[in-house]
């Protein structure tokens, strides 16, 4: 009897552990409530918090005209149950800081509300060639050279690898031309390297040595300043010419970081190969770009953990006859069925069947907001799932675009992730 009381009180007492873990106030911070919610003006929404415990919540500091008949929540001090969905709609564009207290006294989140203005753009799915141009020249390598000497390397003890070579002698450096001018023409005199290894910034000094197989001046690095790849086009906006694409940012694979750049562009390729992914190792469409000034599409000015970014040029953009589709929020997906664009015959964008499996609205890396499934027979049979080559395919689900392909699982090809749209939109700004 006594032992049926004592687990009945230890019982109640995890019980009890587990609801304090569940609403404390950093949990609920990190796992269940956004940063951020963006609507589009004019729109209905529902905000699901899925949080069993109620909660105060408050507008401050705003500039968005909500509508005041479903609204009337947000405009005084009210309790809420956040198990249930908070119903919104925005008059016109701005933002609103929607202040969040748990059992009325105890802040726990600011979540932004954005409303933005109703936003069509020509949906991509066609292969593009990208070449951009990285923010000083990177380090791939350091090693040892002969000299007069004997074996040397200058660079040991200075110079990683992994990083960014700014400036020499306090002149910029943003090719591999730049910094042969200037490391040869130095002679044997020594040189102030600015360089950012980690997000620092470092200054070192290091004394190029003669290389005696070269016969010239050495640090004894690898050096690049130029990343070459395939992607697809996810969007353009008609009137500004602004494009998205990837839906993820293009890294050295030496190593794994977005490349700061300082200039890209995006150019006519044609797909003449397609690996088929396998468990374990990705397939990849491999193509030809035409790097030809005439196949130019148009400049990248951003590289960022949503994509690349930039404005294509204006007779492309005539020659893309599609119709306009609208920008989704994160709010209006759904899963189930949706579509993905893509060209990966040479025949021309055509749509596949996929699944919207998961999503995962309060997420930290914004490339990774969905799951996506690929059930498409004839897109398995070509690629069997999601290949490199494939990101920035746009999503489309009743009629909207809600996003595009970003990554694919190494150990199931067919399924992958997908970026929401607005994260793309808001992140080329």
């Amino acid at each position: 009897m006594y032992e049926d009381k004592y687990k009945k009180i230890l019982l109640i007492l995890l019980t009890c552990i587990c609801l304090m873990i569940l609403i404390s106030p950093v949990i609920i911070t990190k796992f269940y409530l956004p940063d951020e919610i963006n609507m589009i003006v004019g729109r209905e929404y529902n905000i699901d918090f899925n949080i069993p415990v109620k909660a105060t919540i408050k507008a401050q500091d705003d500039d968005l005209i909500l509508d005041d008949d479903i609204n009337k929540v947000l405009t005084e001090i009210k309790s809420v149950n956040l198990n249930e969905p908070l119903t919104i709609k925005a008059s016109e564009k701005g933002s609103a800081k929607l202040k969040i207290n748990l059992l009325g006294s105890i802040p726990i989140k600011t979540v932004l509300v954005s409303a933005h203005p109703h936003i069509e753009v020509i949906p991509g799915g066609e292969i593009i060639g990208i070449e951009v141009h990285s923010m000083g020249v990177c380090v791939v390598d350091t090693n040892e050279f002969e000299s007069p000497e004997g074996p040397i390397n200058p660079a040991k003890g200075k110079i990683k690898k992994g990083d960014r070579i700014i400036s020499i002698n306090d002149n910029p450096v943003n090719t591999k031309e730049d910094f042969r001018e200037y490391v040869e023409g130095n002679l044997a005199e020594p040189i102030v390297l600015d360089l950012i290894r980690e997000n620092k910034c470092i200054r070192t000094e290091v004394t190029p040595e003669y290389s005696s197989t070269q016969g010239s001046y050495k640090l004894g690095i690898w050096i690049k300043d130029t990343v070459q790849g395939l992607g697809t086009l996810t969007y353009v906006e008609p009137t500004t010419g602004k494009f998205g694409a990837l839906g993820h940012g293009i890294t050295d694979t030496e190593f794994e970081k977005i490349i700061p750049i300082s200039y890209g562009k995006i150019m006519e390729a044609e797909i003449d190969g397609i690996k088929k992914g396998e468990i374990g190792v990705p397939g990849e469409i491999s193509g030809i770009i035409d790097t030809a000034d005439v196949a130019s599409l148009g400049s990248i000015a951003n590289n960022t953990n949503c994509g690349i970014f930039g404005i294509m040029d204006t007779p492309d953009i005539k020659q893309m006859e599609k119709e306009l589709v609208e920008v989704a929020t994160s709010s209006e997906i759904k899963e189930g069925n949706a579509t993905i664009l893509a060209n990966l015959t040479g025949e021309g964008v055509r749509s596949y069947d996929v699944k919207v499996q998961k999503i995962a609205k309060h997420i930290s890396e914004p490339s990774k907001g969905m799951v996506i499934k690929i059930v498409d027979e004839e897109l398995l049979e070509i690629t069997k799932g999601i290949i490199q080559g494939m990101s920035g395919s746009p999503i489309i689900q009743n009629g909207k675009i809600i996003g595009a392909i970003s990554h694919v699982f190494v150990n199931d090809p067919t399924t992958g992730y997908g970026i929401f749209i607005e994260n793309m939109i808001n992140k080329q700004s």
